[in-house]
């Protein structure tokens, strides 16, 4: 299989160029590209090429948008990006390259020893920008339909997918960006060591019960703790009041997310700095240990993510009075953790704790919670990083009614899973064990019927369900 060639980055990033540039843009054609150049000048583009001149000509010229239409190297290209940035602070920068951290190229290169792409790869370009104080002001992805490699169809589409599942970007073959001049220093990536971040949703469902929640979690053992609140809309003001109320009690740290709805988990989650993440919503309640053994349990060994048992309350209403607690059922059941639980029990989602550190460019992103949908993370996690289970007694409580379990967010029914051989065959025997007394429960229970009641029946369906039991 061949590597991408240069021509088909220049297709597409022709075509953004026209795009982009509208009709009397002034523009700053950095290398060679003919076509792009011919195209530019015919169609009321003023169009000046850059290589034979200096930066003081760049500068008269004030172009509103600079070309960088040459092959892009890892090396030098920081260098190359601050001059423009210095030379030609108002302009747009558009560029594009081959993903050399795409997955096809890196399985194209681990099976048929393809040459590695020539430039750099997502990761290593947004620490670029980085560095310039450049930022993004538009992107696309483009994945070249092509398959890459010599294996099998199937095979390729899978480890594709895992990768992919990693690290999102790696789908994309061909990345073309739009920069400009960023005028605040870009906010550092780095997560503070041993802080625990709590990402707390209060929806306006769940505000009666928000100062037990936060009781709970300020009287958690593991310290530093941070607690970052996020709210579905501007007004509420007494929530954030309850924080700042334990706060003069307990050491932990406060953040606010707040606004319409929409994408308010995911700023919260951009926002916190703890290398431990956590989420946890006012329905529930929290023992003090919580924390303190799921982190245990990640420092003792190299999981990613350690999932503790949770109760479900079960309460009863008494007529004229308030509800009472009837039980309160654990869940999941079981000494081993199954992907299906995810399924089953969405609210796990608040029963773990992830060390960042393990998880690479793993996306870490979550809806905000809306009824009938659940937030896929839990399998999306457990299709590539399988945690610890501390399957003692829980350590946590939903506090709301049992409803039917939502539905997961798109996508979960393409997950690819990373196991070892050894448990996907632990799994299966576990599963087979647990359909096989189920059928034998019920079978009883039939032969029991039967004798009573259908005795010449019982005897002649006696040999074959012999038979079907074997």
């Amino acid at each position: 299989m061949s590597a991408l060639p240069q021509d088909t980055v220049d297709r597409h990033l022709h075509s953004f160029v026209l795009r982009r540039a509208a009709p009397g843009s002034r523009v700053l054609l950095l290398g060679k590209n003919d076509a792009l150049a011919r195209e530019l000048a015919c169609s009321g583009r003023e169009l000046v090429s850059g290589e034979a001149l200096d930066t003081e000509a760049w500068r008269r010229f004030a172009p509103t948008h600079v070309v960088l239409a040459e092959s892009l190297p890892a090396e030098g290209l920081e260098a190359r990006l601050r001059l423009l940035r210095e030379a030609v602070p108002e302009a747009e920068i558009l560029l594009g390259f081959a993903n050399t951290g795409a997955a096809s190229a890196l399985l194209a290169t681990l099976v048929d020893g393809t040459p590695a792409r020539q430039g750099p790869s997502e990761a290593s370009f947004a620490h670029c920008l980085s560095a310039c104080r450049l930022r993004v002001v538009h992107r696309e992805a483009h994945e070249e339909a092509s398959r890459r490699t010599s294996l099998a169809e199937g095979a390729e589409r899978a480890l594709n997918q895992l990768l992919s599942q990693l690290s999102p970007g790696a789908g994309a073959d061909v990345l073309l960006y739009v920069l400009a001049r960023a005028h605040e220093e870009a906010p550092s990536v780095s997560h503070e060591p041993e802080l625990l971040s709590v990402v707390l949703w209060n929806g306006p469902e769940h505000r009666h019960l928000l100062d037990e929640a936060v009781f709970s979690l300020a009287c958690q053992r593991y310290r530093p703790l941070e607690i970052v609140l996020v709210e579905p809309d501007a007004s509420a003001g007494d929530a954030l009041r309850t924080l700042e109320k334990y706060q003069h009690i307990e050491d932990f740290r406060i953040q606010h997310v707040r606004g319409p709805q929409g994408g308010l988990m995911n700023e919260a989650i951009r926002r916190a700095r703890g290398q431990y993440l956590a989420f946890f919503e006012a329905s529930g309640l929290i023992y003090p240990g919580h924390f303190e053994k799921l982190i245990g349990a990640l420092r003792g060994t190299t999981a990613a993510w350690a999932v503790s048992r949770a109760f479900r309350r079960v309460s009863r209403a008494i007529p004229g009075g308030d509800d009472y607690i009837e039980t309160k059922v654990p869940f999941p059941l079981g000494d081993h953790l199954e992907l299906a639980h995810f399924r089953q029990h969405p609210w796990l989602l608040h029963v773990f704790v992830i060390d960042r550190n393990r998880t690479a460019s793993f996306p870490l992103s979550v809806p905000d919670p809306a009824p009938g949908k659940a937030a896929a993370l839990p399998l999306r996690l457990a299709a590539l990083f399988e945690p610890v289970f501390l399957n003692g007694l829980a350590t946590c409580e939903q506090r709301e009614p049992e409803r039917d379990p939502p539905a997961m967010e798109p996508g979960t029914e393409s997950l690819q899973v990373l196991r070892s051989w050894d448990a996907l065959e632990q799994t299966v025997a576990r599963a087979s064990q647990t359909t096989k007394g189920l059928r034998h429960r019920a079978l009883d229970g039939l032969n029991d019927r039967l004798r009573r009641w259908a005795p010449r029946l019982h005897g002649a369906l006696r040999s074959s369900a012999s038979r079907w039991l074997r």
